[in-house]
């Protein structure tokens, strides 16, 4: 029986999946990055790395995911190179694109939204995919955790404009990263990397705090708003399928429960994703609607 071969490239990690043709898991295996916009050489041979350690005399197809999609200068050059080499089919997308299909139902139009370090929402209806948002870290990205750190800061720094006095969150923050002045607060931000930054959220959201709450719900309100135009957009003739993925959202559970309750005071008219996937998953999806066997 044939296997198919999935791979979630990412800029941290890349994740191989072996599929039975039954969507049954054979093996996986896991690997450093592969990020082609950081380095094209050393992201193809991490894929390759992953490619060696799982694929069979079955396989029947190999479907890949990568970060830096648009970076790589000829995607048909990188797809020839890699099916030469092993005589195997092989598809390349966006590593976007398997987050998106491992939520993919045959039955429902899609809305996955991504609110993790970045933010971006995607929608899937009739087999046409829409992209909103994601427009990077200087354009705010917010619904993610560096826009929530940047709101959190913005906030801090008005009220010292002001001369306010900080909450105990704030101040406690400030106190855990050593910055006591404005102009070390400003040089902080313009210094440090954008994974930096989000990584911040996390010790904010651990401060089981009515500011922090006010703050979760101010940026359920922006992802909300988004979902709502995204909806209006494709006119969606039936309830569309919401999966909420990304480290932010899915490690805040009021981010959540906000965004189904704005929604539903909208009247708008979704399904929960229930039983959330790897997105590698979305590689086998992929073959199963090549086949026509999608579930």
């Amino acid at each position: 029986m044939s296997n198919i071969l999935s791979i979630d490239g990412g800029g941290t990690k890349t994740l191989g999946v072996l599929y039975h043709e039954s969507g049954v898991e054979i093996n996986r295996a896991l690997a450093g990055s592969s990020n082609f916009a950081v380095d094209y050489v050393e992201g193809k041979k991490t894929i390759i790395e992953v490619i060696d350690r799982l694929v069979t005399k079955d396989t029947a197809l190999i479907v890949i995911g990568i970060a830096g999609y648009s970076m790589v200068p000829n995607i048909a050059l990188l797809t020839l190179d890699i099916k030469e080499k092993y005589q195997i089919p092989v598809e390349i997308h966006p590593d976007a694109y398997l987050g998106l299909y491992s939520a993919y139902d045959k039955l429902h139009p899609l809305v996955y939204v991504v609110g993790g370090t970045g933010s971006i929402i995607y929608s899937l209806n009739d087999g046409l995919i829409k992209r909103f948002g994601g427009y990077g870290h200087l354009f705010g990205d917010e619904g993610s955790a560096y826009g929530f750190v940047m709101n959190f800061m913005k906030d801090i720094l008005n009220r010292l404009d002001e001369d306010k006095k900080l909450n105990r969150v704030q101040q406690s923050i400030l106190n855990a990263l050593k910055l006591e002045t404005k102009e070390s607060i400003i040089g902080f931000v313009h210094k440090e990397k954008k994974q930096d930054i989000a990584s911040i959220a996390a010790l904010i959201t651990a401060k089981n705090d009515s500011y922090v709450k006010k703050l979760l719900i101010k940026e359920a309100s922006v992802i909300a708003k988004s979902i709502e135009k995204v909806s209006k957009i494709n006119q969606f003739k039936q309830p569309f399928k919401l999966a909420l993925r990304g480290g932010f959202i899915q490690n805040a559970p009021i981010v959540i429960e906000e965004i189904k309750t704005q929604l539903q005071k909208k009247e708008i008219q979704f399904l929960m994703e229930k039983d959330i996937r790897e997105a590698v998953y979305g590689g086998y999806n992929l073959y199963l609607i090549s086949k026509g066997k999608e579930i």
